[in-house]
């Protein structure tokens, strides 16, 4: 057993010793440190944005109700009135970004036509989001296997090349021999990875929950499998240099090229119309309302909120009531567009994880991803929270823009009026789940009830 030691000693040695293993060292540790740091202030900025738009909200709140007399319809007021839809990330997207690079974290929704809304801010330039953003993720699944590579291809061809192989083995075995070889790389690899992930821990909040432990196993296992591929390659009668192409073709083939063959492959089974057609469905319909009866938009309307049916709209002067539902046709219009945008997406998302099991680094990414919540499917269940948030905000305020008027026929005229004193409650708030499936979303939390209503009083997130 001593003279166990004594070799791992004498191999740790070597490696902390060699010039180029200590500038792979300081390179790897210096961009970890900098991915740490960058994840840390990415789940700083996305809390600063939501409390950003709550503020924003309530003093755009405040001064509506300031700017317009009491005499001001309701429906003027929501026209305006932004509503936040927060989505705190949680403190593993520091660790992997996924497709927040890409996508709005959060959004800040209106009472009118919401497809639109949800894809509004998708102008991310391509090629710029193709080239990707330096995270944890793509370091360890990245990066990481160089190191390895670098430490590993001449772990035997060195001592042969040296011409001491042939002279150890007279003295022990072949195994015997590897073991220290392999367990001093495997100290100083984990040494390398364990300080940016504790930068990224302390600066992002990670808690050591069931998340955090399948995303320890699994880039562990991530590194056990270049492990185990170096040492096979390294194993073999090869010199160094045949044994580094090897590894880096390996390398090459497994986090390039194969998942940009997959990703092509993907986009060719499973085309994606642009999300801008169904902002361009969704004003067509609404544009068009402006040339109909407003019978015939209403009758839309109705068909969908039947419980507002015994309201009459008339056609004769402008009602809010009318320009709500001009709005919601243009929802209806871009509806079923929007449902095959979405199953396309989620087929996509199945169809890559399913073959990403031939390529490891690309199912280890994707299943950090899903750990993070920041995958496609999460994004998907955040604009479905959307929806379902969006569907209660008209259930809060309806009752308002509808209210009967003065008038005795049952008839919608100017809508009811906002008074300067209204105090309000809540529709719902906002919360990010941050465990199980499915990613983050929204959740009602109705509040207490006053009797007059204010358009809102603002949506808080909370988590747990």
């Amino acid at each position: 057993m001593k003279a166990w030691y004594r070799l791992l000693r004498l191999d740790t040695l070597r490696l902390t010793r060699s010039t180029g293993v200590a500038v792979a060292v300081v390179l790897f540790l210096s961009i970890g440190i900098y991915a740490a740091w960058r994840g840390g202030r990415n789940i700083e900025a996305a809390a600063s944005t939501g409390a950003t738009a709550e503020t924003a909200y309530q003093d755009q709140l405040d001064y509506l109700l300031s700017s317009y007399p009491p005499t001001t319809e309701a429906g003027e007021v929501l026209y305006y009135l932004a509503f936040p839809a927060p989505q705190p990330p949680l403190p593993l997207a520091a660790l992997a970004r996924g497709r927040t690079e890409v996508e709005a974290a959060s959004l800040r929704i209106r009472l009118l036509a919401l497809e639109g809304q949800l894809y509004e801010n998708e102008t991310v330039n391509p090629r710029l989001a193709a080239a990707g953003d330096l995270d944890l993720a793509f370091l360890l699944i990245g990066l990481l296997p160089l190191f390895i590579i670098a430490l590993t291809h001449d772990l035997v061809s060195s001592e042969r090349e040296g011409g001491t192989w042939n002279l150890v083995r007279l003295f022990a075995r072949r195994r015997r021999l590897l073991a220290p070889k392999l367990t001093a790389r495997a100290i100083l690899i984990g040494a390398v990875v364990a300080v940016p992930v504790a930068v990224a821990a302390s600066l992002a909040g990670f808690r050591l929950d069931g998340r955090a432990a399948w995303a320890v196993a699994l880039v562990a296992l991530h590194t056990l499998f270049w492990f185990a591929l170096s040492l096979g390659v390294a194993s073999g009668r090869r010199s160094s240099t045949a044994n580094a192409m090897i590894l880096v073709g390996t390398w090459v083939a497994l986090t390039l090229l194969a998942p940009a063959a997959l990703s092509l492959a993907n986009a060719i089974l499973h085309p994606v119309p642009e999300a801008l057609e169904l902002t361009v469905r969704q004003r067509q319909g609404y544009h068009e309302a402006w040339d109909l009866p407003k019978a015939e938009t209403m009758e839309a309307f109705y068909e969908d909120y039947p419980e507002w049916s015994d309201r009459i709209v008339p056609e004769d002067v402008f009602t809010w009531a009318w320009y709500y539902a001009m709005n919601h046709r243009g929802d209806r219009a871009a509806r079923d567009a929007s449902r095959a945008y979405r199953d396309v997406l989620r087929e996509r998302e199945d169809w890559a994880r399913g073959w990403s099991l031939l390529v490891p680094p690309l199912a280890a990414q994707l299943a950090l991803d899903r750990l993070a919540a920041t995958d496609l499917g999460a994004q998907l269940a955040y604009q479905d929270a959307v929806r379902r948030h969006h569907e209660r905000l008209k259930a809060h305020f309806y009752p308002i823009i509808f209210r009967r008027s003065a008038d005795r026929r049952g008839r919608v005229g100017s809508g009811a009026r906002l008074r300067a004193g209204h105090a309000g409650r809540k529709p719902d708030a906002c919360r990010c789940p941050g465990d199980g499936r499915p990613p983050p979303g929204l959740d009602p939390r109705p509040r207490g009830r006053r009797a007059d209503l204010r358009p809102a009083r603002r949506l808080t997130p909370g988590g747990r």
